[in-house]
């Protein structure tokens, strides 16, 4: 086996597992993630992947190349279209749903991804899916307020993750007092909005944050 077919074969084994990885990633955060950490993590994912495709693999030797009907061209183009296709998009969807289910909350996907994950508190808050409303006195002294969530027009609060710095985006700014952090509310009881706008906070000027979860 010459360098060319050596490389073709390793990109061929390790390539399930990095379309996993990746797409786990997507939902729960490369937290920590080097590029040793990643190729350990994609490479063992990998193995798994290997063995459970060997299975269909060796039938479909069996079916295209031991009866050189690859070799012929006796082989339908969609056939070999669905063989890549699967052999991409079943790591892919399989990532997606441990990674949802991580997210989610999910027993056996935090069983696959680890229980904990998130290297700070402040990821862990906001990587679950929680909505609520939001209290930060700013190191000036001054008290800020807002909902994390979804709007009703589709706008969503948003956290930055590990290792970005700890930026938070409240898609609805409440009204508080700026001097005792109370809440301004309506006859019944609910904060009011402080109109069509967001709120942007940086770690760096907040003291600290109160978060009252809203339970759906």
């Amino acid at each position: 086996m010459d360098t060319v077919e050596a490389l073709a074969v390793t990109l061929v084994a390790v390539l399930p597992g990095a379309v996993y990885t990746f797409a786990v990633e997507r939902w729960t955060g490369a937290f920590g993630v080097s590029l040793s950490d990643r190729l350990v993590r994609f490479t063992a994912a990998s193995a798994v992947f290997v063995a459970v495709f060997s299975g269909p693999a060796y039938i479909l030797y069996q079916e295209l190349v031991l009866t050189q009907r690859l070799a012929t061209g006796d082989v339908h183009p969609l056939l070999l279209e669905g063989i890549a296709l699967a052999y991409v998009l079943i790591p892919a969807g399989a990532g997606a749903l441990v990674g949802w289910g991580r997210r989610c909350g999910w027993r056996w996907a935090s069983a696959v991804v680890g229980e904990a994950p998130e290297p700070r508190a402040w990821d862990y808050l906001w990587r679950h899916g929680r909505q609520g409303l939001v209290r930060a006195k700013t190191v000036s002294g001054a008290w800020l307020g807002g909902m994390y969530g979804t709007l009703d027009d589709g706008t969503r609060s948003y956290a930055a993750g590990y290792p970005e710095e700890q930026d938070l985006y409240l898609a609805q700014q409440l009204q508080v007092d700026p001097l005792t952090g109370e809440w301004k509310t309506d006859s019944a009881g609910r904060p009011l909005s402080a109109g069509p706008t967001g709120l942007l906070l940086r770690w760096d000027q907040i003291e600290f944050i109160e978060f009252l979860e809203m339970k759906e």
